[in-house]
């Protein structure tokens, strides 16, 4: 049986919130336009005792932090009644003055959202934080090109898990989805540590929806215990197990496309 509770404290609701650092920006070209524009890169770690090793990489640009502000202060606007916003102008984008003042206003936005609870769980972060990056991953994975998605996976799981919690929703379905397309790669050598991981950050899980990704998630590790030369009797009796206490498995779909159905589904809930 699955526990509702966890002893691990990275759980904990009152997880330090990370430092968002712009660390550079750039001027890009529109693909397939001569439009120029800033691209500003973000640094994502956490500041402790010991520095973050692995921070997590962002780019975005002023209109997705412009798209971020608006929909906070339209969704959440007793929350963000003392955040202002850099202001678009007509000329001057590429001013390097005009881009420092840009890149402190944007940080100073973030650091704001990040401290309150409410405005950390919404919609609109979370669609700042992947939307982008997810539409590129799933054509790479439509593609089968899982070696180019792979990297990009890790570091959207590592920005989401400094963000939320390490069994919130969008942290374990970037997780399955990063384990997913290591499987694909015949002999990937970090499917198993992923694999690790998964399982037991799935240990503190009770939420129904998330258990649909368990049963697959299951199978596919059961997989990798043994072609590793590992035991995996284990996760077979506890997939059988779910399977007699009436929970549905669809054998035949992958983990990639269990993780697809249940973004459908919890997006379609909204």
């Amino acid at each position: 049986m699955l526990s509702c509770t966890s002893s691990d404290p990275s759980t904990s609701k009152d997880k330090i919130a990370p430092v968002f650092e712009i660390t550079s920006a750039q001027i890009a070209i529109t693909e397939g336009s001569e439009k120029k524009y800033v691209l500003y890169t973000l640094q994502i770690r956490h500041v402790t005792g010991v520095d973050d090793s692995k921070p997590a990489i962002l780019e975005r640009r002023y209109t997705d932090f412009y798209n971020l502000y608006t929909a906070l202060k339209k969704d959440y606007p007793n929350e963000m009644t003392t955040v202002s916003f850099p202001k678009k102008v007509l000329i001057g984008n590429f001013d390097n003055r005009l881009i420092s003042i840009r890149s402190t206003g944007f940080e100073s936005l973030l650091r704001h959202v990040l401290v309150d609870s409410k405005l950390r769980e919404s919609p609109p972060l979370l669609t700042f934080l992947q939307e982008a990056d997810l539409q590129k991953i799933k054509e790479l994975l439509q593609n089968k090109d899982y070696a180019s998605a792979a990297p990009l996976l890790e570091n959207n799981f590592r920005l989401l898990n400094k963000v939320y919690t390490d069994r919130s929703p969008a942290v374990l379905m970037a997780l399955c989805r990063l384990l997913g397309c290591l499987i694909s790669m015949p002999g990937s050598p970090n499917a198993q540590k992923w694999a690790d991981i998964a399982l037991h950050r799935y240990e503190g899980v009770c939420d129904s929806d998330l258990l649909e990704l368990y049963l697959p998630l299951l199978h596919v590790c059961a997989k990798i215990w043994w072609q590793t030369g590992r035991n995996g009797n284990f996760l077979e009796s506890r997939l059988q197990s779910l399977k007699q206490q009436g929970i549905k498995f669809n054998e035949g779909a992958s983990l990639l496309e269990a993780v697809d159905c249940l973004e459908k589904k919890l997006c379609e809930a909204l």
